[in-house]
C-alpha cells in the first residue's frame, strides 16, 4: 500500500543538467532527476522538459499545513531555494502533493496558512494536489 501522503517539490524546463541542480540543492538526494528527452524507466516516453524532484513521505498523522513549510525546509529552506531558482531559470517550478486519501472513510479537510501561501509566492513556486485511492497501486 502507498503512504498516505507525499509532497513534492519539482524545477522542471532548465537548460543546466539535472545533476548540477542535485549538486546546487547539495543537503539531500534528488529523488528524480531526468534530462530532457531521457525517460524515467527504460520503455517509458521520454520527458519533454528536464526535471529535478526531492520528495518528502509524512505520516498518516501529518496535517496538510505542515507539510510544504516540512518540504521547503528538508530542501534548504526558502532563500537557498530562492537562490537555486535563479541560478537556474526553470520554466516551471511547483510543489505537489500526493494524497491517498481518495473514497477513504478518514478522509477529512485541511488547509495552508497564509505565511505559506506568501512563501509559496515570493519563491514563484506553484501548488497542485493530486487525490488518489489508497487501495488502488
Amino acid at each position: 500500500m502507498r503512504p498516505k501522503f507525499i509532497a513534492t517539490l519539482s524545477f522542471r524546463g532548465f537548460e543546466i543538467s539535472p545533476h548540477d541542480i542535485q549538486l546546487l540543492v547539495g543537503l539531500v538526494p534528488a529523488s528524480m532527476l531526468v534530462s530532457r528527452g531521457d525517460s524515467s524507466k527504460p520503455g517509458r516516453t521520454p520527458f519533454r522538459r528536464s526535471v529535478a524532484s526531492w520528495s518528502i513521505e509524512f505520516e498518516d498523522s501529518a496535517r496538510l499545513g505542515e507539510m510544504i513549510p516540512a518540504l521547503i525546509e528538508y530542501i534548504g529552506g526558502e532563500d537557498h531555494l530562492l537562490t537555486i531558482r535563479d541560478k537556474i531559470a526553470p520554466e516551471f517550478f511547483e510543489i505537489d502533493v500526493s494524497m491517498w486519501i481518495k473514497n477513504s472513510a478518514e478522509q477529512e479537510g485541511g488547509s495552508i496558512g497564509a505565511e505559506t501561501i506568501a512563501m509559496l509566492a515570493r519563491l514563484g513556486a506553484s501548488l497542485s494536489f493530486g487525490f488518489y485511492d489508497r487501495e488502488i497501486a
